[in-house]
């Protein structure tokens, strides 16, 4: 039998709802690496129905952009419906490697707890992810 082994753990998060309820999530901490050589720490909700990392248009600023709507338009499906969305490619640091992908800036709520969502294209191409809903984890490999 051929067996899967993952050398992380990463505990899920817990947010308390005004009304005693508690919601867990996968949130994980990457850096964004701006073209001008600065870095952007950023938690992101894990993310498996993301197709593309998404950030929140209002973080521009701190990516060293003019406008949230200065680089490739493009539409995305989910999110509440299909938005307008603009791309961009930048260097992330995660899980102790470093990758260059797509990411989008959109119109999303914010929200206290992440910066945005983790997606699938270029990111899971170079690990191996396992979860555990149950215990609130996450298990990760660099080397799947």
């Amino acid at each position: 039998m051929h067996t899967k082994n993952f050398e992380r753990v990463v505990r899920f998060s817990e947010f308390r709802h005004p009304n005693g309820h508690s919601t867990w999530l996968p949130l994980v901490q990457a850096t964004l690496i701006t073209p001008a050589d600065s870095r952007v720490f950023l938690s992101l909700l894990f993310d498996t129905g993301a197709d593309i990392t998404t950030l929140r248009a209002d973080l521009y600023p701190m990516l060293g952009l003019q406008s949230w709507d200065q680089g490739e338009r493009a539409t995305a499906a989910g999110l509440g419906g299909i938005r307008d969305v603009y791309q961009y490619i930048f260097t992330l640091e995660i899980f102790d490697k470093t990758i260059e992908c797509p990411i989008h800036l959109a119109e999303l709520p914010p929200n206290p707890m992440f910066h945005g969502l983790l997606g699938r294209n270029t990111v899971f191409d170079e690990f191996g992810f396992g979860f555990w809903e149950n215990t609130h984890e996450l298990f990760v490999t660099t080397s799947p």
